[in-house]
């Protein structure tokens, strides 16, 4: 497995591995249950600035079984968000991992190298929706050892990473 940037030739391949995510792995990433991308997402998902929006991938060797192309297996991005007077610059999160990959530390490899990267970006907070019930999210986030906040609001945790100590 690799892990590497996003690149803008990557979306079928993030069509497919949205295909095929569980429902409730759909829903614990999008708070709606997706099976496919809309042209639009697709666009915004794989044409990065690498700065103010940028995403990782991990990414398993092409084989018989996937017509000799890679195949994604797990994304992790962020989206800059507008300056906050008084507040760290910051960025809202995003990961998902294919079902048969969850649990094998592959969101917290990703979620490192987006935190380092982001890091260099100056970006200094990660937000995000998780779902109540998504405790495996906030196992990763407690493994990261990086301080954060939540709160409950409107039946989902927000949640603040804070990338600098």
């Amino acid at each position: 497995m690799t892990i590497r940037p996003v690149r803008p030739d990557d979306g079928a391949r993030i069509q497919a591995l949205v295909a095929r995510l569980s429902p409730q792995s759909s829903y614990f990433r999008f708070l709606e249950v997706v099976q496919r991308l809309s042209d639009k997402q697709l666009h915004e998902f794989t044409h990065l600035d690498y700065a103010t929006r940028m995403a990782f991938v991990a990414v398993l060797p092409p084989t018989d079984l996937t017509a000799g192309e890679q195949q994604i297996i797990a994304v992790a991005r962020y989206v800059r968000q507008p300056a906050i007077p008084g507040e760290p610059p910051r960025a809202e999160v995003g990961i998902v991992v294919e079902d048969a990959y969850q649990g094998q530390g592959l969101g917290s490899r990703l979620l490192r190298h987006l935190t380092i990267y982001a890091r260099r970006q100056g970006i200094q907070a990660f937000t995000g929706t998780v779902h109540p019930t998504n405790e495996r999210i906030l196992e990763i986030i407690k493994d990261t050892g990086l301080e954060f906040t939540r709160h409950y609001a409107e039946g989902a945790w927000e949640v603040t990473i804070y990338l600098v100590r």
